[in-house]
């Protein structure tokens, strides 16, 4: 009997410590614990009471353990300068072809290679052309007879319509004004005649060598005028608002330090880039000594017309999503809220608030990604609390599967 007493004790005891074991593990399963030490588990996240909605309370000694750094929201002088790096190239308006206007033999070459400066008026090359031999003669006869003694009345008119129109066709066909007065006071045709520089600048361009035949309309030399240059820079699409035509800017090159050139925009290109997604600007630079050269690579710096002071916080406070903006904002005594806002433009590691926050709070600056992920664990525990919604619609399970 003493035996059976025993055994049947020793069972009960079994089974009642496997029952309290169930329920014990159901319990941990439920709270998270997981049987893990208390000493070894972070603080507990959950609002205060009497905390404002979606507010995170971290135990003042884990945010001193986190590293967690606080800025104020203030307003400061943001200069919205944009920065980018652009080139020089030539200034499209002040580049000139020099065209053959006739056919002929080039005689002599004066100008004979690329990179050669020139001025206005300068002799280019030599040519020799039948046709301009014949407009040469029919000027001379013309004006023979239009200063011939006794000559008046209706010839002498002849006489000069046929000079003035002789003159008129050598002028377009390249000949200057000062080689026609040449030709009339020498009084016979040059086999070579001179054809000079349109403006002054620097020979981009030779199509032409000596000796050789060109027909009308050939390209011969191509000049530009370096006195001004362009600079195409490329700006982001977020910086677009920033930029405007006649806007200040500034450029420096690795080639010249510790200078820098001023200019302004003169002009912004209506498509963007579908691979860069930039859009660029053209900058006009005044360039005197010729000191910037085309094909440079350059850093620009488009300035601010009027600097202004506006609501910002550092730009590491924010974190961005990809769909929205949020800042931590700090509440003391371990209290945080997250927030979202709108930033405008970044300068100076501070980037502007447009909206979401207010002058004189603060926010975090350090250690927010730690804390937002405190505040989706806040929100996790508020599901999970007696009588939410999500706890009834567990307890109603059941009861629907009866």
């Amino acid at each position: 009997m003493k035996r059976a007493a025993f055994l049947g004790a020793f069972a009960g005891g079994l089974v009642a410590g496997a029952v309290l074991g169930i329920v014990l593990y159901r319990h941990a399963s439920l709270t998270g614990t997981g049987g893990v030490p208390a000493a070894r588990r972070p603080p507990a996240v959950a609002p205060a009471p009497g905390a404002r909605s979606g507010t995170v309370v971290i135990d003042p000694a884990m945010v001193q353990d986190l590293g967690v750094r606080e800025a104020w929201v203030e307003r400061r002088t943001m200069s919205t300068a944009i920065r980018t790096t652009g080139y020089v190239d030539y200034d499209q308006r002040r580049v000139s072809q020099v065209n053959a206007r006739f056919d002929g033999w080039v005689q002599k070459l004066h100008i004979a290679y690329v990179g050669q400066k020139v001025l206005r008026g300068q002799t280019l090359l030599e040519i020799y052309s039948p046709e301009l031999m014949v407009t040469q003669e029919d000027y001379l006869r013309s004006s023979h007879l239009a200063n011939r003694k006794g000559s008046g009345g209706a010839a002498r008119v002849d006489a000069d319509n046929l000079m003035s129109a002789a003159e008129a066709r050598l002028r377009l066909l390249g000949i200057a004004p000062s080689e026609v007065g040449k030709l009339a006071e020498r009084g016979s045709a040059s086999e070579a005649v001179p054809l000079q520089a349109p403006s002054t600048g620097v020979i981009t361009d030779i199509q032409v060598l000596e000796g050789s035949y060109v027909k009308a309309g050939a390209g011969l030399y191509t000049i530009a005028d370096l006195s001004w240059v362009w600079v195409y820079a490329d700006v982001y699409e977020r910086e677009l608002p920033l930029a405007m035509v006649g806007q200040r800017a500034l450029v420096t090159t690795d080639a010249l330090p510790g200078k820098s050139f001023e200019g302004r925009v003169a002009y912004i290109y209506p498509a963007v880039n579908e691979q860069t997604r930039t859009v660029r600007l053209r900058l006009e630079f005044a360039n005197p000594s010729n000191q910037l050269r085309p094909g440079m690579y350059v850093k620009v710096t488009l300035l601010a017309e009027t600097p202004r002071k506006v609501l910002a916080i550092p730009a590491e406070a924010v974190l961005d999503s990809g769909v929205r903006r949020i800042a931590i904002v700090a509440l003391g005594h371990g209290h945080f809220m997250p927030r979202e806002i709108a930033v405008g433009p970044e300068s100076g590691g501070y980037v502007a608030v447009l909206s979401g926050l207010h002058e004189g709070e603060k926010v975090v600056s350090s250690a927010q990604f730690l804390i937002d992920s405190e505040s989706n664990l806040s929100e996790a525990l508020k599901t999970m609390e007696p009588g939410s919604p999500q706890d009834a619609s567990r307890s109603e399970e059941p009861k629907r599967g009866k």
